[in-house]
């Protein structure tokens, strides 16, 4: 439903898997997130280019949300995909989360002050059933031992000194009122050497909220759009 529909209706082929952390490679065999994204996406396209429908210089490459930050990585790293589409961009996980809290709170995760941190974090949960869905969320779909421990997994997840290795045409997404990655999108974009295009879509077209969720079409439209341009 992210994309697959509208795809197909553009001409386009799709493959969805779930990797670690997501679907039934965690809920059935109990994989949790990784941050080497190339290792989960390698299988992935050897599989892919022996399918009659894939034209194997035609591969792009989508993620969603932290899904973006994923097949960025995966993209430094296998150079087979032709073409890469973020909604929206993400540059660094930690920092996603880390930019809604204190600063006196990241100081006691980073310095492992889980005896300080965890009563606070579960006061947060008693009263924020967003605070509570993220961090029991993140606990065990990270495999982590605890709130804490979930949010230091996440330092893993950045495209520092990463994000200069990609090659193929980038279409970074940005949401106008994004409450997760405000300025991740631009972070993204300053770091990629590649051919790259930075597009936010509005509030007012019903498009500004985290990963455009209200304005599909729209969203998708421009991807298609871009993405029928890049590959011609």
């Amino acid at each position: 439903w992210a994309i697959a529909a509208a795809a197909l209706r553009r001409g386009y082929n799709v493959l969805a898997f779930d990797g670690p952390g997501q679907g039934a490679a965690l809920r059935v065999d109990g994989l949790t997130f990784r941050p080497d994204w190339e290792a989960v996406l390698a299988p992935v396209l050897d599989y892919a280019v022996t399918r009659p429908e894939v034209s194997a210089d035609k591969i792009v490459l989508f993620g969603y949300s932290l899904g973006a930050l994923l097949v960025s990585r995966a993209a430094a790293f296998d150079k087979r995909p032709a073409a890469l589409l973020l909604d929206d961009g993400m540059f660094d996980f930690f920092h996603a989360n880390s930019a809604l809290m204190p600063p006196f709170l990241v100081d006691w995760i980073c310095n492992e002050r889980d005896d300080v941190f965890i009563p606070i974090a579960q006061m947060l949960m008693k009263k924020n059933t967003g605070i509570r869905w993220a961090l029991q969320n993140g606990v065990w779909t990270f495999g982590a031992a605890s709130v804490a421990d979930y949010l230091r997994k996440t330092l893993a997840y950045t495209m520092e000194g990463i994000a200069g290795r990609i090659d193929c045409p980038t279409l970074i997404l940005e949401a106008e009122e994004d409450h997760f990655l405000q300025g991740q999108a631009q972070k993204v974009a300053a770091a990629l050497k590649c051919p790259k295009q930075l597009i936010s879509l509005r509030t007012a077209e019903g498009a500004g909220e985290h990963c455009h969720m209200g304005a599909m079409r729209l969203l998708h439209q421009t991807m298609f759009d871009w993405l029928d341009e890049t590959l011609a």
